[in-house]
């Protein structure tokens, strides 16, 4: 429109612009995905791997699960409330608390996607959702590959300057989601990158036992740090409500509010059982990380996490992702598997000779 720049759009103009570009990125994806297809049908390529196997297995549903979280990503860019109050309401907020080298980078996205918000949030969909698309179909040797790369990349950007890392400089903690989900996909696109020989190397098993351990240990000083203001009332039971109160169904947010008020009683006492949860699994991960009970109290650990402190992500029109929850219990489940404690289940198979499963220690 002359003599109007992007920025200053009427919301339903530019909600206009942005759907009418997606849905042309959208038929050019579905044309690729069908062509795609066709193309494996005419000339299938053998894939390394066998689904019977726990290795093959668990490292299959981590990166068709990564896929699965940044697809979903990717569609919940294109919100609505994303196209018209992205920067205000989601992006310029990070910088309030930031060190000076973080917020310096923060403002320089805020400046960016000032420029041209609407083409912005359409690059930030599609791409989310190529990622997701080429995770999830890809070939291994290729089109995986190349989607993991691009992950890395775009997952830089995003921790810096869409999560301002996690929230680790202004009092994020555990129940936040801190360091940030992104953060968790990157740490997955790492793991999955190598050869699948160093998939199966059992030091790649213990070297993720001792990263899980570290991660509950940086999180109980997150959640005890005392500047972030976890002990109080207005820290930690407003954190709650915050997020009880965003527009999500009533069996959602019932039991935020019921925490939420158990949490304004006794803020103190609450967050000291927080801190001194992380601290028992910290050490649990360390010494017994294969036992079957520590698996399971780790994963409802997570969950209650994911529910009663991160609201699931993706609920109240500003969601941009699952959060952290979703994306550890993943992982959970993949390391389950990888380790004999649970068996994930397979939907097809590739034909490929296979290797015993790793013994327990």
């Amino acid at each position: 429109m002359p003599g109007m720049s992007m920025t200053s759009l009427p919301p339903r103009i530019a909600l206009q612009l942005f759907y009418e570009v997606s849905i042309v990125l959208a038929l050019v994806t579905v044309l690729f995905v069908l062509y795609g297809y066709w193309q494996s049908r005419r000339f299938p390529e053998p894939v390394d791997g066998d689904l019977r196997d726990p290795y093959d297995r668990s490292r299959h549903w981590l990166m068709q699960g990564l896929g699965a979280l940044w697809l979903l990503d990717g569609l919940l860019q294109a919100q609505p409330l994303m196209v018209t109050r992205f920067i205000g309401g989601f992006l310029a907020p990070l910088l309030s608390g930031q060190p000076a080298f973080l917020a310096f980078w923060i403002d320089v996205g805020v400046k960016l996607w000032s420029v041209n918000p609407v083409l912005w949030n359409v690059f930030a969909t599609f791409i989310q959702i190529g990622i997701g698309l080429g995770l999830i179909w890809g070939h291994p040797d290729r089109g995986q590959r190349i989607a993991l790369w691009v992950s890395l990349a775009w997952g830089v950007v995003v921790w810096v300057a869409g999560e301002a890392l996690g929230g680790i400089f202004s009092g994020g903690g555990w129940l936040t989601g801190a360091p940030g989900s992104v953060f968790f996909y990157m740490v997955a696109a790492l793991l999955l990158l190598p050869s699948r020989d160093w998939w199966r190397n059992p030091r790649v098993t213990r070297a993720i036992e001792w990263g899980v351990a570290i991660l509950f240990a940086f999180e109980a000083f997150l959640q005890a740090w005392p500047p972030a203001g976890w002990w109080t009332a207005s820290g930690i039971q407003g954190f709650v409500l915050s997020m009880a109160e965003m527009p999500q169904p009533t069996f959602v947010s019932a039991p935020l509010y019921a925490w939420a008020h158990t949490l304004g009683r006794h803020p103190a006492l609450w967050n000291a059982i927080l801190v001194g949860g992380l601290v028992v699994l910290t050490v649990l991960w360390a010494v017994r990380p294969r036992h079957r009970g520590v698996w399971w109290l780790t994963v409802a650990w997570v969950f209650a996490a994911w529910w009663l402190g991160q609201d699931f992500g993706v609920l109240g029109g500003m969601g941009t992702d699952p959060n952290s929850g979703a994306i550890l219990i993943l992982g959970l489940m993949a390391y389950g598997d990888r380790v004999g404690l649970i068996r994930l289940p397979v939907f097809h198979k590739v034909s490929q000779p296979h290797s015993l499963p790793e013994t327990s220690s």
